[in-house]
């Protein structure tokens, strides 16, 4: 995790206080892990963004389609930090299908409203989307997105199939990285957990995505790489340990973005979506 020195000063700032005043440290800790950074949108995402035909969703959640309008419809969830065009190679292969393909930017991210945002508040975003999007033949969904996505479905999203690239197993592996890296007292921990749970709607153990997933009757395709060092590909291992019914593509050198824009990926996504299974 790269930081600023401003940065750096302000976690030494919130841990020394985290032992004096440990709830208003908590608060402010707890700021910082749901802020997301908007990051300009790379010239790579040029063609997918001017190609697209761009709507706004309620409450200001912008919109990417490619497509036919008719067609059944699949949707892309980008990452924590990231943005819907991030995923538009993905969109190729599913039009020329004849799917329509909408990407998303998340709550907080990209040209969408908001500041902050959680698993829980994510997860409620795609179900309300799909009260103006129409019925999901399936979602695409990487990395953060991908464990909301799972969680929507959970909690009332309906949807077909879903494909998780790259996605996290244990929210709790996520949330203890985070608390090892600020280093907050015991006390402060406990209030950050507390209110990270209250906002979610579940603690940080409860959200393990297999043992979610597991419960669902959708068909799963988890696409992960063994190279990736964000989420290492032992989170894949154990989602289809506790979700076995899940299918599980391995990729190699590809690492944790560049697996969004591999055209044998996007191809072998396209084909699980179109498939029977």
């Amino acid at each position: 995790m790269e930081i600023s020195l401003s940065q750096k000063l302000w976690f030494l700032f919130i841990r020394y206080f985290s032992w004096v005043l440990p709830k208003q440290s908590a608060f402010w800790a707890e700021g910082i892990f749901l802020t997301p950074s908007r990051v300009p949108r790379p010239d790579s995402e040029k063609l997918w963004f001017e190609s697209a035909k761009k709507f706004t969703l309620s409450g200001g959640i912008a919109a990417y389609e490619w497509g036919s309008a008719t067609g059944p419809l699949v949707v892309l969830v980008h990452g924590w930090s990231g943005r819907g065009t991030q995923m538009g190679a993905f969109a190729e292969p599913l039009v020329k299908r004849g799917y329509r393909v909408v990407a998303l930017d998340g709550p907080a991210h990209g040209s969408s409203e908001g500041t902050q945002t959680n698993v829980g508040d994510y997860a409620k975003f795609l179900i309300r989307a799909q009260k103006e999007l129409g019925p999901y033949k399936a979602i695409i969904a990487h990395s953060f997105g991908a464990g909301c996505s799972v969680l929507a479905a959970s909690r009332g999203l309906k949807v077909e199939k879903l494909i998780l690239v790259a996605g996290p197993s244990r929210y709790e592996v996520v949330v203890g990285n985070y608390l090892d890296f600020i280093r907050i007292s015991p006390f402060a921990q406990k209030y950050f957990l507390k209110s990270l749970a209250e906002k979610v709607g579940l603690t940080a153990k409860e959200l393990n995505i297999g043992n979610i997933g597991s419960k669902l009757d959708i068909p799963t395709l988890i696409v992960h790489d063994t190279g990736d060092k964000e989420v290492p590909y032992v989170a894949a291992t154990e989602i289809i340990q506790a979700w076995p019914h899940a299918k599980l593509l391995t990729t190699s050198n590809l690492g944790h973005r560049r697996i969004l824009k591999d055209s044998q990926v996007t191809t072998q996504v396209a084909e699980f979506v179109e498939s029977n299974i």
